[in-house]
């Protein structure tokens, strides 16, 4: 006799309570600046900068380690040893922030992370909740800061669904982080002119 299957079908809380969730609103050409701004407010004992790309994750690291100390990259191009490496140096807090993809998402075990930095917010929002979860480890706080360009709303709101929490959003005091959009003017639309003798072809509205 088979023994049974038994199924949890209970709601598990996806995020940790500890850890303060953000976003900002920013343009795609005023992250880097933005990024810098954060880092000098927040001032994180360790963090985790997170990129979409692997080729995004290498271009921000070496922007970056000149305008910061102790900064580290890790994504999956890297031979294994020298991820090894850096992990190791990034758990002995030799490095304080480390740019990465999310192949360091899961899995790790590093207690002394304060923040994580969404500089890409992720399309999947389980991979939001992975990446958050690395702050906050054994019942420390830690901040969660998601940068948000104008038109990346439906993946926040994708996200506050997932985890059935508003994320409120941080100002950032004399920094501007985006221009706002100049209000959609409707344009009134003209009557079609008849063709005599011949008939008015209709076009698809989705081309």
């Amino acid at each position: 006799m088979l023994d049974p299957v038994h199924i949890n079908l209970s709601p598990v809380n996806v995020t940790v309570d500890c850890i303060q969730q953000h976003y900002v609103t920013v343009d795609e050409s005023r992250k880097f600046d933005l990024l810098l701004r954060v880092l000098k407010e927040e001032q994180p004992r360790q963090c985790i900068i997170f990129c979409q790309r692997k080729r995004s994750a290498e271009y921000l690291f070496r922007d970056l380690r000149h305008e910061q100390q102790r900064v580290a990259v890790m994504h999956g191009d890297l031979p294994q040893p020298l991820r090894e490496r850096i992990m190791q140096a990034f758990r002995d807090a030799k490095v304080t922030c480390l740019v990465a993809t999310d192949v360091v998402g899961r899995g790790i075990d590093v207690t002394n992370i304060s923040h994580i930095i969404n500089y890409d917010i992720p399309e999947d929002p389980e991979n939001y909740v992975h990446r958050i979860g690395r702050a906050g480890r054994m019942g420390a706080d830690g901040v969660a800061i998601a940068f948000v360009t104008p038109d990346q709303g439906d993946l926040l709101t994708n996200i506050e669904i997932f985890i059935n929490k508003q994320i409120e959003e941080k100002k950032i005091a004399g920094f501007r982080a985006y221009r706002p959009r100049p209000p959609v003017v409707e344009q009134p639309v003209k009557a079609a002119a008849p063709v005599f003798g011949r008939r008015v072809k209709r076009y698809s509205n989705r081309l």
